[in-house]
């Protein structure tokens, strides 16, 4: 939410989104990561670095680093993190690996620092080859980066701007583990809503965002807007030499940024929208505008 705002506001808070936010560390040199099928893992093990080019132009879906984001407007962050089992660091990944979660934590805790009133969400929403005691040490490391920041799980009604200013609690955190379910300081699953349209075809994404416009009504969590086109394999074949941004992305943007822009008629007070390459299409102003 952009500064200066009226500190009396006892509106929920307003969230400007990408989606995987750590796609812009993804490594094109690394190893095929582990949400990847083991179709796709074999396919590109046998080609090798043109095998990683393809992939990595097709899971890529942010040119901006997090600070760049924070600066632009951004304060929703979709993460996907995954141990890796050479350096036994928590990483990025979207198709590939990615950099180190933590020094990007700590870039948020230093922007969050200079800006009092900034509220950001980080959404650990898919978290692959971590045991038990891997999840204990992210979540007592995020817990260390952020400290007081922190905001504990309550009730959507009491979440304000207000509340969040008063109390100067400026990270809320959603963990999608069962380990959370005794941890104050962290969000369950259940508190967001974030239904995938898992389509290559524009009408058919923006038939199935009006849907779940007209049927959502929850102001119990946050509810998630993806302005989002999955390439299938099919898609990928066929424009071989292309990229995510090239092909789905900036034909969309322009068509999810008009949906935006009449987003005062969606029924949820927690909305938060996504896209891929949040920089396309004046997305970021156009979402600040529906705050006001």
């Amino acid at each position: 939410m952009p500064e200066g705002l009226d500190e009396s506001s006892s509106e929920p808070p307003p969230e400007i989104t990408p989606q995987q936010a750590g796609d812009s560390c993804i490594d094109p040199h690394s190893q095929v990561a582990p949400d990847q099928s083991r179709e796709i893992q074999t396919v590109v093990h046998m080609f090798g670095a043109p095998g990683r080019d393809v992939l990595y132009r097709w899971c890529v879906t942010q040119n901006l680093t997090a600070e760049q984001q924070l600066n632009a407007g951004i304060r929703y962050f979709d993460l996907r993190v995954s141990r890796q089992s050479t350096s036994g660091k928590v990483c990025f990944i979207h198709g590939l690996y990615g950099a180190d979660v933590i020094p990007c934590l700590e870039d948020i805790k230093k922007f969050l620092d200079v800006h009092k009133k900034e509220v950001v969400i980080l959404d650990f929403n898919h978290l692959y080859d971590m045991g038990p005691d891997h999840h204990t040490s992210l979540l007592h490391t995020v817990t260390e980066i952020f400290g007081s920041k922190i905001c504990p799980y309550l009730n959507m009604d009491c979440l304000t701007l207000e509340m969040l200013w008063e109390s100067e609690l400026q990270v809320i955190i959603l963990y999608h583990h069962e380990l959370v379910s005794d941890n104050p300081f962290f969000w369950p699953a259940s508190s967001i809503g974030s239904p995938w349209a898992n389509s290559t075809d524009i009408p058919q994404l923006l038939s199935f965002l009006d849907k779940h416009k007209k049927e959502n009504d929850d102001k119990e969590r946050f509810f998630c807007w993806q302005g989002i086109l999955t390439p299938s394999a099919h898609t990928i074949i066929s424009h071989f030499a292309g990229s995510l941004k090239e092909v789905l992305a900036a034909k969309l943007a322009p068509f999810f940024v008009t949906w935006v822009k009449n987003g005062k008629s969606v029924n949820c007070k927690h909305g938060i929208f996504i896209t891929d390459f949040v920089e396309m299409a004046d997305f970021i102003p156009s979402v600040i505008d529906l705050n006001y």
